[in-house]
């Protein structure tokens, strides 16, 4: 398979005849992989991205968090999303149907989704491009997710989600989407008891000098286990980050890669910010060094102040902050070291990537005891 035969598939699919190949753009993934996305540039527009993934391999942990769902199905999950964002006038890519009416796609073996083109660039390095980053989360985490999930109170899951999506269809908002699909990948109720389980798998493989490692995760997933239910829903992104962000007016930017996004817990989200904030788009790939973060308050407090414009955090949330800050590097760190313990991927970029994730936790306090000051 090439990319001029997905790409050929996907023209047909979305009726799109006509498009020059000089108007395809390769942006991830690849073919000869379990997933791709291209940008069709558009005549008189910004035009599409289009994400292709293959339905004969089962999705990556990294996006359904834990559990099993079906590619097609986790990808109508995405488009009721960004659908339902549509409805709350909240920015954010917006879906583009297939010839025949559907949100998802099939083109062959590639199940695909299609979205509007975000056009401009990432905010610039500074205190106004993080300000309006916490103004966008903190305005998504602020939206009535009642409305999308059709349920009602504050909690994470378990039995408020046995409502009408138990049965694997929703009434309102989500659509025929079942309850897993309409999950964020860090949703607590089922990433959780997939991480401490990865977590167990290598527990005797493990070596000395990563075991301490294995313990601060384990010892953040399980605070966050036994303690979800006392912290609010919403939606949340999944990866709110300068990368993932654009400036699309003066005083705006808007959150673009919405794969981990669905009804999750704010907090996770915004302590994923709180660290990554400190990192500026595209952060070289081959200098390790650049992915560290030193701690600057100037952006925390930027981020901060555009978060509280919206949303103010509940008192379990403050007190639960470090955790929600270590959260991502706990629940990546059991993906990593599954690949490398048990998938036997021992090569210099896994020891990268556990040697950022090392950096994040060593950081982590700091980060939590400055944002403490400007969130509380």
């Amino acid at each position: 398979m090439t990319d001029a035969a997905v790409v050929g598939r996907i023209l047909r699919e979305y009726h799109l005849a006509g498009v020059e190949p000089s108007a395809v753009r390769w942006l991830a993934g690849s073919v000869r992989g379990d997933r791709v996305t291209y940008h069709l540039r558009g005549r008189r527009g910004p035009g599409l991205v289009v994400r292709a993934f293959r339905i004969d391999v089962p999705l990556d942990a990294q996006f359904r968090g834990g559990g099993t769902v079906a590619v097609t199905d986790w990808l109508c999950g995405r488009a009721a999303v960004l659908g339902w964002l549509e409805e709350q006038a909240y920015p954010a890519p917006r879906v583009t149907p297939t010839h025949s009416g559907d949100p998802v796609g099939l083109a062959g073996v590639w199940a695909t989704l299609a979205t509007s083109y975000v056009a401009g660039r990432p905010p610039r390095p500074g205190t106004d491009g993080m300000r309006l980053l916490g103004e966008a989360l903190g305005r998504l985490h602020a939206l009535d997710s009642s409305t999308f999930a059709g349920i009602s109170g504050a909690g994470t899951g378990g039995a408020g989600d046995a409502g009408p999506g138990a049965g694997g269809a929703e009434a309102s908002g989500g659509g025929a989407v079942g309850v897993a699909a309409r999950r964020a990948a860090w949703h607590p109720e089922t990433a959780v008891p997939a991480a401490l389980g990865r977590l167990e798998a290598v527990q005797s493989l493990i070596p000395a000098d990563q075991r301490r490692l294995l313990e601060q995760f384990r010892a953040v997933l399980l605070a966050v286990q036994q303690r979800a239910h006392l912290l609010p829903a919403a939606m949340v992104h999944g990866g709110p980050w300068p990368g993932n962000a654009i400036r699309t007016a003066p005083g705006q930017v808007t959150l673009i890669d919405w794969e981990n996004a669905g009804l999750g817990m704010p907090l996770l989200d915004l302590g994923y910010c709180l660290l990554e904030c400190h990192l500026d788009a595209g952060p070289p790939a081959g200098q390790p060094a650049a992915w560290h973060i030193e701690p600057d308050e100037d952006r925390i407090a930027a981020l901060a102040a555009g978060y509280s414009r919206w949303r103010r955090l509940e008192p379990a949330e403050q007190d639960m902050l470090l955790e929600g800050i270590r959260f991502a590097a706990a629940f990546a760190g059991s993906i990593h070291l599954e690949q490398a313990l048990v998938g036997g991927v021992r090569d210099r970029s896994m020891d990268v990537r556990l040697e950022r994730l090392r950096y994040r936790l060593a950081v982590s306090e700091a980060v939590a005891d400055l944002a403490r000051r400007h969130l509380g």
